[in-house]
């Protein structure tokens, strides 16, 4: 059963009509166009008065390093935020990665990449890259998680595919959270789901997939990242909610998972919709707890037997 504070979160993104912005291509245009006029959060007060911030461009792309003033682990975390590739960081970001700095006593580093359909996902790579290969030079990479939420967490999937196929060192692991991991939405269980979801819809999805492509073939692994192999990535954790219409995406990557062989933790939470880790509720808190046991992980995953549920999920581990 849903908390009361998650049930006040859904009321609240209905009575504000979240849902809308996403629900046409022409109503997504009209909402990026209203969000560049406010432009992105920058870091916050509390967290700038909690942890050194700084900030340097690499390849082009303004990258914000968020460090422990003391305790510091030497765990690297790049983390890549959502926003369906069309939308700036929020400021419930910055409060989440303040909570992995305190967690964690980890390194945090912030692409704050370029937009479509301003821009594509070739200058996103375009300068990801770069900044990938500073990180892994710079620390072992076994001590890097790179980890995203929603438009991000397929962001993450698709630039570890990238670093394999590239022949570039691979991180120690990826968490997924909310993950965009399929811009066809072609999946016809996606439907069944969309009066479910207080937050994202179907064609709004699909319209920023087509944008980020620029051109390309959504199916392309760089946009999809489901369509691309999973053999060789580093363990996986990933978070979905079963009132997400991205839900049934994420079930299919974990089946694929398992046929190919990619260490994975999977947990599902009842009741929960689009990237509710990111607010505060008792479901956060739980799925939290975990985040932060899956960047502390050693590099072998957990055997099916230790795999653990939280707080309203089911948890699921598929073997190498």
């Amino acid at each position: 059963m849903p908390s009361i504070q998650c049930d006040l979160w859904r009321l609240a993104l209905r009575l504000v009509r979240r849902k809308q912005r996403f629900s046409s291509a022409q109503a997504l245009h009209e909402e990026i166009r209203r969000r560049r006029k406010i432009g992105r959060a920058n870091p916050t007060a509390r967290l700038l008065a909690r942890h050194a911030v700084s900030m340097e461009p690499v390849a082009g792309v303004e990258v914000y390093t968020v460090r422990p003033r003391g305790n510091d682990s030497g765990r690297q975390i790049l983390y890549l935020h959502g926003g369906g590739y069309v939308f700036d960081i929020v400021s419930q970001h910055w409060d989440f990665i303040g909570k992995l700095v305190d967690a964690l006593g980890a390194t945090v580093t912030v692409p704050i990449y370029p937009l479509a359909p301003e821009h594509t996902h070739r200058e996103v790579f375009a300068g990801l890259l770069p900044l990938y290969d500073q990180l892994v030079r710079g620390n072992p990479p076994v001590s890097l998680t790179v980890m995203g939420d929603s438009a991000g967490g397929g962001m993450a999937l698709a630039l570890a595919q990238v670093a394999r196929d590239t022949g570039r060192a691979l991180p120690g692991r990826l968490v997924l959270l909310s993950p965009f991991l399929d811009a066809t939405g072609s999946n016809p269980a996606i439907d069944v789901l969309e009066p479910l979801d207080p937050m994202l819809s179907k064609l709004g999805g699909i319209e920023c997939g087509r944008v980020y492509a620029g051109g390309d073939p959504v199916t392309l692994a760089q946009v999809s990242p489901i369509y691309g192999s999973l053999r060789g990535l580093p363990p996986v954790t990933l978070f979905i909610g079963t009132h997400d219409v991205l839900l049934p995406d994420c079930r299919a990557y974990r089946a694929l998972a398992q046929e190919q062989g990619l260490p994975l933790r999977y947990y599902e939470y009842e009741g929960m919709f689009h990237v509710w880790m990111l607010l505060p509720m008792p479901e956060s808190n739980a799925a939290f707890a975990q985040i932060v046991a899956a960047v502390q992980a050693d590099e072998a995953p957990q055997r099916p037997a230790e795999a653990r549920a939280g707080q309203g999920a089911t948890a699921g581990y598929q073997p190498m």
